[in-house]
């Protein structure tokens, strides 16, 4: 049977830099197999940012479970905190900034993978 389960406890997190966070692919086609969608979690530090970016082949889906934070879309600024999903569609330029005094904690997805989550092909 092909592997369906993934603890984040297992998972070995990528520290970003500069700006302080942790991000942790838990579905992919690395861990499971999945080549049409990949999810993780990003743990940023208070002060710090998700930089301002935009996916031109994938949509982002992100749902905050922990501390507050801001996203920056274009010129429209929204409240983060937990309980909030977050849509980014193709293209679109965003940025997450975690405006709280404790770590802010999102779940995020992509559809389909970055190409980062993909083995290279041979």
């Amino acid at each position: 049977m092909t592997k369906v389960i993934v603890r984040e406890s297992e998972i070995e997190g990528t520290v970003k830099t500069p700006h302080p966070r942790v991000s942790k692919v838990l579905i992919s086609e690395f861990t499971v197999g999945a080549t049409k969608i990949a999810m993780g979690t990003n743990v940023t530090e208070p002060g710090s940012r998700i930089p301002l970016h935009r996916h031109e082949g994938s949509e982002e889906a992100m749902f905050v479970i922990e501390g507050t934070g801001k996203l920056v879309c274009g010129d429209e600024e929204f409240d983060l905190y937990p309980g909030t999903a977050i849509y980014s569609p193709l293209g679109v330029e965003h940025e997450i900034v975690n405006t709280g005094d404790t770590q802010f904690k999102i779940v995020w997805a992509y559809g389909p993978p970055l190409e980062s989550h993909l083995k290279p092909k041979e």
